[in-house]
């Protein structure tokens, strides 16, 4: 029979205390990671809506605004680089209008303290444009318009035509 020495054990009950306390501790900040990372990818995601709704928000009140002829259309067509969107557009680095003739939409349409412009260019005239059951002559114009918060950005296009029957 072998007697075992009550010192060569002592502190051994502290040293997997200590393992174990490691182990939890590790495991903890994996959690605290891992939700931070998730809270981060969320707020992104509901900046990412906000801003689409903006721009949805802002379209829907241009097109409304050209549908009453409260809002002026451009008599002249665009041309080569008037035409294009500017790269101002699309960068998120960029925090006020995307050109001197960019409108911005009123903060209580955009809402949720986002930050939206509109163009409208004259593309030109067509004498049978999509979607028209007959042939009638329609001006077509492309409303932009553009929404920020932050670095997420958004753009929306769409065509107009402006028919007369």
């Amino acid at each position: 029979m072998t007697s075992r020495n009550p010192q060569l054990q002592a502190g051994s009950a502290l040293i997997i205390s200590m393992v174990l306390l490691l182990l939890t501790t590790l495991t903890a900040l994996a959690g605290i990671s891992t939700s931070t990372g998730q809270e981060r990818m969320a707020r992104n995601v509901k900046l990412k809506n906000d801003s689409f709704q903006a721009a949805e928000s802002g379209m829907r009140h241009v097109e409304q605004q050209v549908r009453s002829n409260t809002v002026p259309l451009p008599l002249a067509v665009c041309v080569q680089s008037g035409c294009e969107l500017p790269a101002a557009a699309l960068d998120p680095d960029h925090q006020s209008a995307p050109g001197a003739d960019w409108t911005p939409v009123p903060a209580s349409v955009a809402g949720n303290g986002m930050t939206a412009w509109y163009r409208i260019v004259r593309l030109g005239d067509s004498a049978i444009p999509a979607n028209v059951s007959a042939a009638a002559p329609s001006t077509l114009y492309r409303i932009s318009v553009v929404s920020h918060k932050g670095t997420t950005r958004t753009v929306l296009e769409s065509i107009y035509a402006f028919t007369r029957i």
